[in-house]
């Protein structure tokens, strides 16, 4: 079971065999011989300042087929680091089509709140042992496939359209498969990882002296002449004025922009977790989006661009100094506006329609997969249906701040209304269940006859979270209804689970334990064991039935005529 102070972590840190199938879309390398170590300057193209093309691993027509050879002592090694939460580079042979090299293969990700289940993600590095080593031009390789994203799509197209406006830093990222020791391992998605290269690449070479800061605290590039006096000053002041000494305010305000539009709920937007800063040698402090797998639909489509979700974890000190400045306010509703059309529905479209293909057979064979076919497939169609309406709401917003009329001619203004760019979408429309906020109210697809359960698996644990409010009675109803019962998350895939898809709706959601003769029990009238927040569970005639609590992620006992949300769990 997992305790206080490991859920505490979780806040900080989220806001984080069988022999191998025919890969019919996998790549190999291009037929020329390619430089193992590349010191040529990448081809510089319009658009960006400094920014180069991608390296050819992350091409978007393929799926990379990544072949890796270590020992059995390093392979349990491996297993003993991530059991440990060590990130130990291992020696390693790295195979990609024809070409084999030597490599050294560590852990990935976040031990505090990734790191559990089966699978593993990994770091492939070709210059521990030679610093000046590249392999078709990178240092590393870092493949990702956390639990808790089962589209496998969300890093890898934020990053295309961010890519696709033209002048943002950026990262590369497409789909890869790893067979380790001869053996399909899974399907990753491969980002480019950042450090010297990612700088050269995206600023140029006569801009790459710089430090880039991880999380704006740790230098990940100049090391040795790194002085972190510049980025510590930005994180102590609030003073827009004495801010703007430090970098430019309007490139801020497009980076967060960016993070606000695709929905990033781990970054710095919200909550100053998951990003980078380059301390650029002429321009200042960048700000850089980083890590985007928790995006798009993981937060409802109307989060709010400056605070979110409301719940009182989203942005910093310094972003709302700025943000709600008279000198940048009108900007960061330009950068609203602008990201908005970057979210370009029409493309996100013609990208998914193109990549889906290519993993679906790969993810439906993953032999370390966390989340079933299911659930990958219906987070696809979650994922389709949130960028339309995201756009709009934007847009509505961007309106709403500039004192815009009613943009459709509906009778409602863009202030009332999230989507005024639709005359069928308003607040007094009729909502049906077709996955659209008709009533432009915030929640989709509210009544009665819709499904308002959104499932999420984890290996052999299959959660259902019903937002409709019910009394605790009609909660466990419905859970048997769908072949299940109220849940009572208490080991750590439960209570990650339960966290992940809860705390940003806030609310108390029922769970499956209730109080008969003085004792806690299950359905079956089993001992129920709790995970209780401190002066719970209250065992009084009035509160009955538990409930988790978002706010201070345990369970509380509560009125069991109360109407709260559920979470199920399928038996």
């Amino acid at each position: 079971m997992v305790g206080p102070a490991t859920l505490g972590a979780m806040l900080v840190w989220i806001l984080g065999c069988q022999s191998a199938p025919t890969l019919g879309t996998v790549t190999t390398p291009p037929d020329e011989e390619l430089p193992l170590v590349d010191t040529a300057p990448p081809e510089q193209i319009p658009g960006a300042k400094g920014s180069s093309p991608c390296p050819g691993l992350y091409d978007q027509d393929e799926v990379m087929d990544f072949h890796v050879q270590v020992t059995d002592e390093v392979w349990n090694q491996i297993a003993q680091d991530f059991a440990g939460g060590r990130k130990t580079y291992r020696e390693a042979e790295f195979t990609w089509g024809e070409e084999t090299v030597s490599a050294q293969i560590r852990l990935k990700g976040n031990p505090n709140f990734s790191w559990f289940g089966g699978k593993k993600q990994f770091v492939i590095s070709f210059n521990e042992d030679d610093p000046d080593a590249r392999f078709h031009g990178v240092r590393k390789i870092a493949l990702d496939a956390a639990w808790y994203e089962p589209t496998m799509m969300r890093d890898r197209l934020a990053w295309q359209l961010i890519r696709d406006n033209g002048d943002m830093p950026h990262a590369c990222a497409n789909a890869a498969t790893l067979t380790v020791n001869g053996e399909y391992y899974g399907l990753f998605t491969s980002i480019e990882y950042f450090d010297h290269e990612w700088v050269e690449r995206n600023f140029g070479d006569s801009w790459a002296d710089g430090t880039l800061w991880k999380y704006g605290q740790e230098a990940k590039t100049n090391e040795a002449q790194s002085d972190s006096t510049v980025v510590n000053r930005y994180f102590r002041e609030t003073d827009v004025d004495e801010l703007a000494e430090l970098g430019d305010p309007e490139q801020w305000v497009r980076a967060w922009a960016v993070e606000a539009a695709v929905g990033s709920d781990d970054g710095y937007w919200c909550c100053e977790h998951n990003f980078y800063i380059y301390e650029h040698p002429e321009d200042g402090l960048v700000f850089i989006p980083w890590d985007l797998d928790l995006t798009f639909d993981i937060l409802a489509y109307d989060a709010h661009p400056i605070s979110g979700t409301g719940n009182g974890y989203f942005n910093g000190e310094q972003f709302r100094a700025v943000v709600e400045s008279d000198e940048y306010a009108d900007a960061y509703v330009d950068a609203i506006e602008e990201m908005a059309d970057m979210l370009a529905p029409d493309a996100a479209e013609a990208y998914l329609d193109a990549w889906e293909p290519q993993v679906a057979t790969l993810y439906a064979d993953d032999p370390t997969r966390s989340t079933g076919v299911e659930e990958h497939e219906q987070s696809l169609e979650k994922l389709r249906a949130w960028i339309p309406q995201r756009q709009a709401y934007l847009r509505s917003w961007v309106a709403c701040e500039r004192g815009e009329s009613d943009g459709d001619g509906d009778g409602y203004g863009p202030c009332e209304d999230k989507n005024d760019g639709d005359a069928s979408v308003h607040p007094g429309a009729v909502e049906t269940c077709n996955g659209i906020d008709d009533d432009a109210d915030g929640a989709i697809d509210e009544l009665a006859s819709c499904d308002d359960c959104e499932r999420h698996d984890f290996e052999g644990l299959h959660l259902l979270f019903c937002e409709r409010e019910r009394t605790w009675d009609e909660s466990q109803a419905l859970c048997e209804e769908r072949g299940g019962t109220l849940a009572q998350p208490n080991d750590t895939a439960g209570i990650y689970m339960t966290y992940l898809h809860t705390w940003n709706l806030g609310d108390e959601w029922w769970l499956g334990a209730h109080l008969v003769g003085g004792s806690w029990v299950d359905a079956d009238g089993q001992a129920a064991s709790g995970y209780w927040v401190s002066g719970e569970p209250n065992n009084t005639d009035s509160q009955k039935c538990a409930a988790w609590d978002t706010a201070y992620w345990g369970w509380r006992s509560e009125d069991c005529a109360e109407e709260k949300p559920a979470i199920c769990v399928l038996l």
